[in-house]
């Protein structure tokens, strides 16, 4: 009996012993732990926004009037309320020096990385076609006067409106005349200006000339003949005895410049003949 219990002891010290783990000589390479956790969600798109985006910039595109070169790399258009400077490339350098300040024009431009408006493209609008007759309307000796008016074209490149009263002819060198066809000596000599024109030197001679009449005085063009006149860069008279003349320059909305001389001589129709031609120089329109 005593010979069993030992064999049941030792057979059960046998059985605990093939019940242990049995060791090898290979080591798993347990992944490095780290005190770092896997990104959520949230922080992932927080992320996404902190990055920069690429993002490609739209050009513009606005109908504006151009102002004139800053430099040779430059410009200024007025557009969308607002004065825009506007760097050239190439592509739109010849263009531009063909534009006269004023121009109305249409453009398309962007920011460049640098932060620079970049004009890509620009183009002058075309002038609508003129009518053929138009009314026009001005005030004699407290009467007003309404009278059609023709469209007349000049070879030196401009048209206005002539009233009934009037006739127009070509005079050299690059001068109209627009006068009176009951009498002549009432007349208006219109003469373009070039960009190479002296308005220094046209001023002191136009003073000259006047002072040859008499006592010359600057007045306000505006209340003189018009709102077409409130832009001038000379509105002089003089005057003697039964006769008054007047030497303008007119600044036109396009840049260009326009030089009028106004022979008023004493006739019963003078002032009419006065306020006509206001009425028709107001129309005028260069190219």
């Amino acid at each position: 009996m005593k010979k069993m219990t030992w064999l049941f002891a030792i057979i059960l010290l046998l059985a605990a012993c093939s019940s242990e783990p049995k060791s090898t000589n290979t080591k798993e390479e347990l992944a490095p732990k780290t005190n770092e956790s896997s990104p959520t969600e949230d922080e992932k798109k927080e992320a996404e926004k902190e990055e920069p985006v690429n993002e490609e910039v739209s050009s513009i595109e606005e109908e504006g009037t151009y102002i004139g070169m800053i430099d040779n790399n430059s410009i200024e258009v007025e557009a969308a309320g607002e004065t825009l400077v506007l760097r050239l490339t190439d592509e739109v350098r010849e263009v531009v020096e063909s534009l006269k300040d004023g121009s109305k024009v249409n453009i398309i431009y962007k920011k460049n990385n640098e932060g620079q408006w970049v004009l890509e493209q620009i183009t002058e609008e075309s002038a609508p076609e003129a009518a053929p007759t138009k009314k026009l309307t001005y005030i004699a000796g407290g009467v007003t006067i309404e009278e059609d008016a023709v469209l007349t074209e000049s070879e030196l490149e401009y048209h206005f409106y002539k009233l009934p009263d009037f006739e127009f002819t070509a005079e050299e060198p690059r001068k109209d005349l627009l006068f009176a066809t009951k009498f002549a000596e009432t007349f208006v000599r219109i003469e373009p200006l070039s960009e190479e024109s002296s308005i220094d030197d046209l001023k002191e001679w136009a003073k000259d000339e006047l002072e040859a009449i008499g006592e010359v005085s600057e007045v306000n063009g505006k209340d003189v003949a018009g709102e077409a006149f409130e832009k001038t860069s000379l509105f002089i008279t003089a005057s003697k005895d039964s006769y008054k003349k007047y030497i303008v320059i007119q600044d036109l909305n396009n840049g260009d410049q326009v030089k009028y001389t106004v022979n008023l001589p004493e006739h019963k129709n003078a002032d009419k003949w006065e306020q006509a031609i206001w009425a028709m120089l107001s129309t005028l329109q260069t190219k």
